[in-house]
């Protein structure tokens, strides 16, 4: 499905020692893609377009980005959040949701009947999953709307800390910018290794920050269900400091969860690297986390 422009080239990585090692080594490249994002900056923050080609629509098209959500500068200057921007004006899918499913689809080579289960129900990856595969699953997190397991008026409720799937269910499990929201991340990979069949794969994006290998929790949920704050709150979804307007971000995952992984049971967890102007792939280098039971 994905030759020639369309297809991306991944790093695949499994240490942090690694991961310098290659940074060390891609240093100018590095430096070169740094030097292409700020040339499709304009100068005035507002909504722009940069040209390129939607490996899931298969057409040259147009991403949109804006400044929202963007970082600023030791410099001022305000550098865009293309992660969560460059939306193709085709098929809708923003940067690393595009990136996700075709790392999915390239690498994994699913089969059309495989079962797959996605951390999602009620959005447009969901629906894009159900048009390509034919035993695909989903599920909301909506608690006191009814009994985790249970399906109203189509929509399953599940907590990902505590699954109500049996033993051995999927094939895959797809999880897209979830796990930082949820406070027991452990649990939620337990659950997620429990539910795999042999020779399952989890494929999963979150906050990561690449340069350093523990995780930082920035915040702690308390057997109380008080929340403790150890960094400045994060929300995501709407105003990053506004909990009304977004979800609170727990973590941000740094190379210690590829130990974690195959402490739970898990094989070759990888960090799977990413970058690619054509494609709409850009933001600094892009990152998915990948792990096997066999």
């Amino acid at each position: 499905m994905f030759t020639g422009n369309r297809y991306l080239d991944v790093v695949k990585l499994n240490n942090f020692d690694k991961f310098t090692a290659w940074a060390t080594e891609n240093a100018f490249e590095l430096n070169e893609r740094l030097r292409v994002e700020e040339s499709l900056r304009p100068s005035i923050p507002r909504e722009f377009w940069i040209p390129g080609f939607c490996a899931l629509c298969g057409r040259t098209t147009e991403f949109w980005s804006t400044f929202e959500y963007g970082m600023t500068s030791n410099s001022g200057t305000i550098i865009p959040n293309y992660r969560e921007h460059l939306i193709c004006k085709y098929c809708g899918f923003s940067n690393r949701v595009r990136a996700s499913i075709q790392m999915f689809v390239q690498e994994f080579r699913p089969g059309v009947n495989q079962p797959i289960y996605i951390t999602e129900q009620l959005t447009r990856t969901f629906r894009w999953m159900m048009g390509h595969y034919s035993a695909v699953s989903g599920s909301e997190y909506l608690p006191g709307k009814s009994a985790f397991g249970r399906t109203v008026r189509g929509i399953r409720n599940e907590d990902l800390q505590a699954l109500s799937w049996p033993d051995g269910q999927f094939d895959f499990i797809l999880s897209f910018d979830v796990l930082e929201h949820v406070p027991d991340a452990p649990a939620c990979f337990r659950e997620m290794f429990r539910c795999l069949r042999r020779g399952g794969r989890v494929l999963f994006t979150a906050p990561t920050t690449l340069s350093r290998y523990e995780t930082e929790v920035r915040a702690a949920l308390q057997p109380s269900g008080d929340v403790i704050h150890f960094k400045e709150p994060e929300y995501h979804g709407g105003n990053r400091q506004d909990a009304s307007k977004g979800t609170l971000c727990y973590r941000y995952f740094g190379w210690d969860i590829l130990r974690q992984l195959e402490q739970i049971g898990f094989s070759n967890a990888e960090m799977w690297l990413y970058w690619s102007r054509d494609l709409g792939y850009i933001g600094g280098t892009q990152n998915a986390i990948v792990a096997c039971k066999e």
